[in-house]
């Protein structure tokens, strides 16, 4: 069997026929409670919902609509939008019966957690914020719009993030886990953050779980869920609500900013409080002073009488004692000049004595005489019994050396043998 080959605008035109002619989804009556609802182009768009399902709906037209919480009932029917590929409610009537049963558990729920005092005990906003801990999922424009705006600002805080799902079945224990964690961490403030979205979507935000974990968390928190409109119990519990996280980026530089200024101001006391100080240091420092010189020329005055009296005293014990002393230095330079006069007599005739006795002693002064000294190398022959024939000699006169060889050696007989 060859299969049929549509274009999109057929297949989406059967669609949209099959549901036209379908009379079981034409005027028909459903109930449901209103989760969102907005207007655009003079016309109303709002969900339906119940404890499983959605149902998107609109009316064509203004019409009074009934707040978002209220249950309904929609009569209208199935409409397919062939062009957007859309599945919607059409509605003709809208009648309001009474509260939703989701709103009435929301707001029984929050009457639970106000009972208990979870929105009374607020811990107070650092006045300084250093580090952050964000809890939101890492997959949306949260953290990108909530950096940009401290970064810009205060480039020098940390944010840490705790990554969770944000909506869907288990969200909001992932999120009440991160926020119990952030808050062991040393970060000093935790924000709570997601993007816009329907009441539905924020439903993680609205859990008791998450409340408790938010009311009783050791750190501050600033909830930042939603648009500005939305409200959930997470704000109820938080130290402070931000409408958007963009917001919650405003309000963390709003508050160092604060304290960066307190801080300025103060130093600006500080500083007029020293230079306050110092101007009256400075006048009684100034009148300590011309006191102090006024003393010091007084004193020096008479000071520099006495040191001129006392000098001249000196200058005249000093001639006095230079006259006696000069007369003694003679004396004594005469006594001296006589006493080494004759020292070095006495030194210049031991002198020559010694001298005289060296010269009598030289062996160069025998060799004067005509005596000689005989050498065998280094060594000097004493004997003719040292000296051996054909040994090479040295004889060493008093005009010269003459180095010679033995031809033989005759030794004299002693008479006394």
């Amino acid at each position: 069997m060859q299969n049929k080959r549509l274009s999109v605008s057929q297949l989406n035109n059967y669609i949209k026929n099959v549901f036209d002619d379908e009379l079981i989804l034409k005027n028909i009556t459903v109930f449901g409670e209103i989760s969102e609802k907005s207007e655009s182009g003079g016309n109303v768009f709002f969900t339906l919902k119940d404890e499983d399902s959605i149902l998107r709906c609109v009316h064509f037209g203004h019409c009074e609509m009934p707040q978002t919480g209220e249950s309904v009932s929609v009569t209208g029917s199935v409409d397919y939008y062939a062009k957007g590929n859309r599945v919607s409610f059409r509605a003709k009537f809208i009648v309001p019966f009474g509260e939703g049963a989701l709103r009435r558990e929301f707001l029984a729920l929050k009457e639970k957690l106000r009972a208990e005092g979870l929105f009374d005990n607020h811990l107070p906003l650092p006045s300084f914020i250093r580090k952050i801990a964000v809890v939101t999922s890492d997959a949306g424009a949260v953290i990108h719009d909530l950096v940009s705006v401290v970064y810009k600002r205060h480039p020098y805080i940390d944010i840490v993030v705790y990554p969770v799902r944000v909506q869907g079945e288990g969200a909001e224990k992932e999120i009440a886990l991160a926020v119990t964690k952030a808050a062991q961490s040393d970060c000093d403030v935790t924000v709570v953050a997601r993007g816009g979205g329907s009441v539905s979507d924020l439903e993680a935000f609205n859990k008791e779980e998450v409340a408790r974990a938010v009311a009783l968390s050791l750190k501050p928190v600033i909830s930042a869920v939603g648009h500005e409109t939305d409200y959930t119990l997470c704000d109820f519990c938080a130290s402070l609500r931000a409408g958007t996280p963009s917001i919650a980026g405003e309000n963390i530089c709003r508050i160092n900013e604060t304290f960066l200024s307190n801080f300025v101001s103060l130093l600006q006391r500080l500083s007029s409080a020293q230079q306050r100080i110092f101007s009256k240091k400075s006048v009684t420092a100034f009148l300590c002073a011309k006191r102090l010189t006024d003393t010091a020329h007084s004193l020096l005055y008479r000071n520099r009488i006495r040191v001129r009296d006392a000098a001249q005293r000196l200058k005249f014990s000093a001639e006095r004692v230079f006259s006696e002393g000069s007369v003694k230095s003679e004396r004594l330079c005469s006594r001296l000049d006589g006493a080494i006069t004759k020292l070095f007599s006495d030194k210049e005739n031991a002198f020559k004595t010694v001298t005289a006795r060296l010269d009598a002693s030289s062996p160069l002064g025998i060799l004067q005489k005509g005596y000689a000294k005989v050498y065998s190398g280094q060594k000097p022959l004493y004997s003719a019994a040292d000296a051996v024939s054909g040994q090479e000699i040295d004889v060493y006169m008093r005009d010269g050396t003459i180095h010679a060889q033995t031809l033989s050696v005759k030794l004299i007989e002693n008479k006394e043998k």
